[in-house]
């Protein structure tokens, strides 16, 4: 298996219309650091949707996975209104 291979897992929840928006993004181009651009992906999926950035989002999730072993990069979740 190669280990450069990142899966980017997004989940969105619209409060509004109820709907869940989900996906994997497969980071798998030979040419590229593709730690890194699962990394930029995650940064801009939360910074896009989470934190309040969008009125209309009110539960955020996102994580990367390597493909190779399965493990976790790096994860988080953000809910409207929750107390830290």
């Amino acid at each position: 298996m190669d280990n450069n291979v990142y899966f980017l897992h997004q989940i969105k929840h619209n409060k509004t219309t109820g709907v869940w928006d989900k996906g994997i993004v497969v980071k798998s181009d030979p040419e590229k650091n593709n730690r890194e651009e699962a990394l930029q992906g995650y940064h801009a999926y939360l910074g896009a949707y989470a934190y309040g950035h969008d009125p209309n989002t009110d539960y955020v999730y996102c994580m990367i996975t390597t493909a190779e072993y399965g493990m976790e990069v790096i994860k988080e979740a953000w809910r409207e209104n929750q107390s830290t």
